[in-house]
């Protein structure tokens, strides 16, 4: 959002928000990540990912306006002058610093964001609304793609590690135009923080009452981890009286069918054919875990076999030097080691009866 005209004229301090947002088509969408415990780094999709993201599935939204950047300092400032609301702790005599005036508001907690999103009337958007507008339709890695390339796609601002000024970061717009969706602040949403459906794996965090932030921030690029925090299906959680100063939030707002409310002026919009189905992306994501897990098969396969010809060796030639006193110390070394080597031909076992196991059930999925 941006308050154009509020900035364009003294006299509208305490004037609701003119909406700069973008409209999100109805459609299904690819929301998570293939990634189970024993893909270790075969599968590239998955190699930063946590076990929170999984499973990788499909879902279905209607069409919904996300704004175009996070809240700003200045827009939030009209919103403490207009209602009386605390503002962030960091503010001098409860104004934001003039020269901060378009940088993100941030030390606000999942309480001051709902507070700013009912006073603007909007709310906050949940998960899947998040993840749509900054990922698109197919299931990319980062906003940009596949692959961590920021500063060759137009943005060596992603990379920045401190707060800019929104709409600075022109490598970090997602397909559908929304900016900001990687770096600068994470953003809080309106979920509870619980596994997705179908995870099987449990986290003690789960049973926390703790909100879901989404997006990266500038401090990620000081850490030399935005490789990890800047995928679009990351997910982080803090209890939602927390605040930070790279935590921020934006709005979204529903989308009525034309005519049906004529008190919704601006959030109309006429009826849109369904983008993508969500049969023919339930299709791909199959296809494409089929691949992974095939990929892995083969590859643990092939890593169980060289892993048990040199077990072998090694505990052959180790077992012969251990017979030799001096070569005892060298010889039971070397037999260490083949241990070893069988240890991760176990491993790589385990791997490929497990990918087996998972293709069953994938097909038997697509049958269904």
């Amino acid at each position: 959002m941006e308050f154009s005209s509020i900035n364009a004229s003294g006299d509208g301090s305490n004037a609701l928000p003119d909406w700069n947002d973008v409209l999100i088509p109805p459609s299904a969408f690819i929301m998570g990540t293939d990634i189970e415990p024993f893909y270790g780094t075969i599968v590239a999709q998955s190699r930063h990912a946590k076990l929170d993201e999984a499973p990788i599935h499909v879902r279905f939204l209607e069409a919904y306006r996300i704004a175009r950047y996070p809240v700003t300092n200045a827009e939030y400032e009209v919103f403490v002058n207009a209602t009386g609301h605390t503002p962030p702790p960091h503010w001098e005599d409860g104004k934001a610093p003039a020269d901060e005036a378009t940088l993100p508001v941030v030390h606000v907690s999942w309480h001051d964001a709902i507070a700013y999103a009912q006073w603007a009337q909007g709310r906050l958007p949940i998960e899947g609304e998040w993840e749509k507008a900054a990922r698109g339709a197919d299931g990319r890695i980062y906003p940009w793609g596949n692959k961590f390339e920021p500063v060759a796609n137009k943005g060596a601002a992603v990379l920045t590690d401190q707060l800019t000024p929104v709409g600075n970061r022109p490598g970090a717009v997602s397909p559908y135009g929304v900016h900001e969706v990687a770096g600068n602040v994470w953003e809080w949403t309106a979920d509870w923080y619980r596994p997705y459906e179908g995870n099987t794996y449990r986290y003690s965090d789960y049973r926390a009452k703790h909100k879901v932030l989404r997006g990266g921030s500038w401090l990620e690029v000081r850490d030399e981890t935005a490789n990890r925090y800047f995928r679009c299906a990351n997910r982080l959680h803090a209890p939602p009286d927390y605040t930070a100063s790279n935590i921020g939030f934006r709005c979204v707002r529903d989308v009525v069918p034309a005519g049906s409310n004529p008190e919704a002026v601006g959030q109309e919009m006429p009826v849109y054919p369904t983008q993508i189905s969500a049969e023919l992306l339930n299709k791909y994501v199959r296809q494409e875990r089929s691949k992974n897990l095939q990929r892995i098969r083969k590859r643990a396969r092939g890593r169980c076999f060289g892993d048990c010809s040199i077990a072998a060796l090694a505990i052959g030639v180790g077992s012969y030097g251990m017979m030799i006193p001096k070569y005892a110390i060298g010889g039971f070394t070397l037999a260490m080691i083949g241990i070893g080597f069988l240890f991760s031909a176990g491993v790589n076992f385990w791997r490929q009866w497990k990918a087996r196991k998972f293709l069953d059930a994938n097909k038997v999925e697509g049958l269904s």
